[in-house]
């Protein structure tokens, strides 16, 4: 009985999908090619800057869209004209600039191109959430006009979403950074004043429908690229990070592009200042950027600061941040000032270095894992474990070691590692499921120099493995997101877990390369990564709602629907990228 109800619950499910397929589904209509496109952000650039227009190629005269094709300018982030065409991209650009009156200079025009409209389901209540895809869909509303004459429409195109930030935040669960979906009705509240409808009456006086748009572009698709590309775009990173530090070494800690101002409410993460700091010191050793170690010492500066205390002894420095210790932030506090004293001797990173140091061994239990909290008011440890914090302690010691030579931090991170590649990860089936071992991963190259890592680098490459099934490949989404990490074509993929897991597995192939060992598959994955990462960064391209383009080059958002980048994410991002342009260096 329970078979045959299962199996009619199967069939149901699969005619009603089947169904909505059928009724939903748009076919798109063609693109125009590489240098139509081209020439129209020619021909709209000149006219802006009073300049010789150039003539159209026949492939832009030969092109006809599958629906209007929309020419709009924006000027410091804000939209201040758009002109609605016909299918036709030569007459539309040309009349587009007819139409429109005197744009400055500085105007950032924006082509969008429909492909083709369909139903739009929005009446089931929660799944109408889902009625748009982020990016590519928009809404279009028309209202018949009297006496036979032209309808009156009004489009939301994907850009008009992105202004009104209505992708990826209908549902939001408890993980904030896992939103998704569209609320459809401030969209259609926006439909109906553009119309002069009262909201109530959109559904019954007016035509909605789901219209798929796509940008023309200039864009670096990234599907091939030079160690030069990688290294100029993480110096576009450390110089994004620099541009928002205080004096005082803050660093703002989520830039909103769109307002050009720090997110009012987003808090500050004490360990992600920290890891940031570890990116400036890192880019000012590899890519000889002096800038960056100032801002590298001024971050320390401002933990020392702000943060600065002590736990169990005055030797013992640790990091506090809202009257509760920062194990995390301690340990990539030690990391930051390792790596500065890699490019400049300063006494007092050295001894910043010494104090962490001491307090991370502190914490450390006789089976190699570290307790990650501490109670100030009993002077003790307290065995509770957060997710990174051992990976990252782990790195803290070994670089530690490096730069100051006591045997104490080697022989402290030579037992985490024991531990967490080893018996710390050892249940039934443990060789079926993984955290997240960016740290890890990272500490055991590091490792590598230090001690026999043969177990912890199995483990890691069983990690690479299975993040490897989770990597999206070409078309398996609706947006170019060849090289993120996900498990649905629904949800836009998180860009920082792309960059972390190249920052924990170029080391790791590195490592292989070292001994003689070859892994193709490995490569060819982070590879894909690293163009994701190349194509995620803001540049030129993306600063059509930028309100200040020049503040946001280099930042890097944590999906394609943000406009606003974390400071950690920018870290995550260019660390990668160094990683990978070390590892051109060294295999090339």
């Amino acid at each position: 009985m329970p078979v045959r109800y299962l199996g009619a619950w199967l069939a149901v499910t699969l005619i009603a999908c089947a169904v909505v397929y059928a009724r939903s589904r748009i076919t798109l209509g063609p693109m125009p090619d590489r240098a139509s496109q081209a020439w129209a952000f020619a021909f709209l650039t000149a006219a802006a800057s009073g300049k010789e227009r150039p003539a159209a190629p026949d492939s832009a005269r030969a092109y006809r869209a599958s629906g209007p094709i929309l020419v709009s300018a924006y000027d410091r982030g804000r939209r201040i004209a758009r002109y609605v065409g016909t299918t036709d991209l030569v007459a539309t650009v040309e009349r587009a600039v007819q139409h429109m009156d005197a744009v400055p200079k500085r105007t950032i025009w924006r082509v969008l191109v429909t492909r083709g409209e369909g139903p739009l389901l929005a009446s089931a209540p929660v799944l109408s959430n889902f009625s748009l895809v982020p990016l590519r869909d928009g809404l279009v509303a028309r209202v018949a006009g009297a006496d036979e004459k032209e309808p009156r429409t009004a489009y939301l195109t994907p850009d008009d979403l992105m202004e009104l930030e209505s992708y990826d935040n209908a549902v939001k669960p408890p993980i904030p950074d896992l939103t998704f979906g569209s609320n459809l009705e401030p969209l259609f509240e926006s439909l109906a004043e553009s119309l002069a409808l009262a909201p109530a009456t959109l559904s019954t006086h007016a035509s909605v429908k789901r219209a798929v748009f796509a940008p023309l572009s200039i864009a670096n698709d990234y599907e091939k690229f030079t160690r030069d590309d990688v290294l100029e775009a993480a110096r576009e990173h450390a110089k994004f990070i620099l541009r928002h530090q205080s004096p005082e070494g803050r660093f703002t800690y989520i830039y909103d592009a769109r307002h050009d101002r720090e997110s009012p409410g987003a808090g500050y993460s004490l360990a992600r200042h920290s890891g940031t700091a570890f990116f400036l010191a890192r880019a000012a050793r590899e890519l000889q950027m002096p800038e960056a170690a100032e801002g590298a010492l001024r971050a320390l500066d401002f933990l020392r600061a702000e943060a600065l205390t002590t736990c169990g002894a005055p030797d013992r420095l640790c990091n506090i941040w809202n009257d509760h210790v920062e194990f995390g932030a301690s340990a990539l506090g030690a990391l930051a000032a390792a790596e500065l004293l890699q490019t400049r001797d300063e006494p007092s990173v050295r001894e910043l270095l010494r104090g962490l140091l001491a307090f991370l061994r502190a914490q450390q239990r006789p089976d190699g894992e570290f307790m990650h909290e501490y109670d100030r008011e009993a002077d003790r440890p307290v065995d509770i474990q957060r997710m990174y914090y051992s990976g990252e302690a782990a790195n803290a010691l070994f670089a530690g070691y490096e730069r100051l030579g006591d045997p104490r931090d080697k022989a402290a991170a030579g037992r985490v590692m024991t531990h967490l590649t080893g018996a710390g990860w050892s249940f039934f089936g443990s060789r079926y499921f993984y955290g997240e071992e960016h740290w890890t991963c990272q500490a055991v190259a590091r490792a590598a120099a230090h001690m026999d890592v043969s177990s912890a680098l199995d483990f890691c490459l069983r990690w690479g493995g299975y993040q490897a099934r989770l990597q999206f490949l070409p078309g398996e989404t609706p947006w170019n997101s060849t090289g993120a990490y996900g498990v649905t074509p629904v949800l836009l993929p998180r860009v920082t877990m792309s960059a972390s897991r190249v920052e924990a597995l170029v080391p790791i192939y590195r490592l292989l390369l070292h001994r003689g060992q070859q892994n193709e598959e490995l490569r060819q994955m982070l590879e894909r990564s690293v163009g994701l990462l190349l194509r995620m960064r803001w540049d030129a391209t993306d600063a059509h709602l930028f309100a200040r383009p020049d503040a946001a080059m280099g930042g890097i958002p944590s999906t394609l629907a943000q406009l606003n980048s974390r400071a950690d994410m920018v870290q995550h991002a260019g660390s990668a990228l160094l990683g990978w342009a070390d590892l051109l260096t060294q295999s090339d």
